[in-house]
């Protein structure tokens, strides 16, 4: 439908008008009709533009706004019906909820993550109809904005330089006097050790030996663990049993029998735990006597009961040597050298801890007074360490064995025996001569 009003062309509910016809129609009191689809368009252009805070402000202030005016018109409505004020309240109430709900939502929107640049423009696009861009293809743009963020400028390695290999003849000298450095390092901590406080080999103390029984059951067990009276390994087993339930002398006599004569490896190995189990120091000899032993089994529980005993096991090696029985410290000597105690305790005699060190200085004086001295001399000649040399010479110094003077005397005669220790090789020797006289 096409009307003329005056000099306003109105088609549907669009307006085309001149300005200064627009002036005349205002003053007339006749508003001309506006394009309110254009409007539309503009004002959301104008507020697609604004920050997300700023078109939240202005939703929530238009809700505020409207909420108001609606419970304005309301309340009028229902003071001319008669009504009273529970009806606007509740509608109040709806508008708040409503802005409140509308809050949340937007917090969750946010929760689940910003929107990336690719759906912003996305949106951008999107409203491309408000413009003249009918030559625009959405997607090409899209694609192309995509790879743009996926091009980083990948910076280049700087320059590295070559560094030329130290020479050999350099390398070996460094080596050289690092050895060196180290080696006058070690030779001043040796003599900070507690291997050179010990002066002499001071007696054992005494121990309480353990009490006799005349139990009848421990004395039919003692009979019944030799296997001469019985042949059956069960009772003998069973024997063991009992034995180890008494903690007496004759109980321990009993259990070191069969720790070293039993002929089954089974009962030895459990003879062995049952005198670690005691705990005392008259168990001492016949356990390190089954570190020796031919079955693997056993050694291993020998090698463990030696470690568990809480009494000083320096003192047990003073005691052996303090009986003056030649065949029974032999054996002794042989079963510790066996079983690589003996090598152990070279290397102890240079330790830090006084309780240690005091130990390996006891073994090595019994092996001494054994006359057990070919593994000891061998260390003299191959040892890699000089200050276990050096403390070595000084337990043989103490000792003063007139029997080691031939062994000493061949060290002297080596290509590999540095300046050092020729000299206290020399000084030992020399200490021997009050002996020898």
């Amino acid at each position: 439908m096409t009307m003329i009003v005056r000099t306003c062309i109105i088609n549907g509910n669009r307006a085309t008008c001149s300005g200064d016809d627009r002036l005349r129609l205002c003053s007339q009191g006749q508003p001309p009709v506006l394009d309110t689809r254009r409007t539309f368009l503009r004002m959301k252009r104008i507020i697609s533009h604004l920050p997300s805070a700023t078109r939240l402000s202005l939703v929530i202030v238009c809700t505020f706004y409207t909420t108001i005016a609606q419970s304005l018109q309301e309340r009028v409505f229902v003071q001319q019906a008669g009504g009273g004020w529970w009806f606007s309240i509740i509608l109040i109430a709806l508008g708040i909820a409503g802005v409140v709900g509308f809050i949340f939502w937007r917090r969750s929107q946010s929760r689940n993550g910003s929107p990336t640049i690719t759906s912003a423009y996305t949106n951008y696009y999107n409203s491309y109809e408000s413009y003249e861009m009918d030559g625009l293809d959405v997607d090409k743009e899209l694609e192309w904005l995509r790879k743009a963020k996926k091009q980083k400028a990948v910076p280049k390695p700087a320059p590295t330089k070559k560094v030329k290999p130290a020479s050999p003849k350099a390398t070996g000298l460094i080596d050289l006097d690092t050895r060196a450095f180290q080696e006058r390092m070690r030779k001043q901590q040796y003599s900070a050790l507690p291997i050179n406080s010990f002066f002499e080999l001071r007696p054992a103390r005494l121990y309480e030996p353990l009490e006799l029984s005349h139990d009848p059951s421990l004395l039919n067990a003692i009979e019944q663990a030799n296997e001469e009276f019985e042949e059956d390994e069960s009772v003998r087993e069973v024997a063991l049993k009992v034995l180890a339930a008494f903690r007496t002398r004759n109980s321990v006599e009993a259990l070191l029998q069969m720790a070293l004569y039993d002929l089954s490896s089974n009962l030895r190995s459990k003879a062995v735990a049952a005198l670690t189990d005691f705990d005392h120091p008259s168990v001492f000899e016949p356990i390190l006597l089954a570190c020796a032993d031919p079955t693997r089994e056993v050694r291993a529980a020998a090698a463990r009961g030696l470690f568990r005993l809480s009494f000083d096991r320096g003192d047990s090696w003073k005691r052996i040597l303090e009986s003056n029985d030649e065949f029974r410290m032999r054996h002794v000597a042989r079963a510790a050298l066996e079983s690589g105690i003996a090598a152990k305790s070279f290397e102890r005699l240079v330790h830090e801890d006084l309780k240690v060190a005091q130990e390996a200085f006891a073994l090595v004086s019994f092996l001494i007074a054994a006359d057990e001295t070919d593994e000891l001399f061998q260390v003299l000649k191959t040892h890699g360490d000089e200050r276990v040399k050096f403390a070595i010479l000084h337990v043989l110094k103490v000792r003063a064995d007139e029997r080691t003077l031939p062994s000493l005397t061949g060290l002297l005669g080596l290509d590999n025996c540095s300046r050092e220790v020729r000299e206290r090789v020399n000084d030992t020797i020399a200490s021997f001569a009050g002996v020898v006289a």
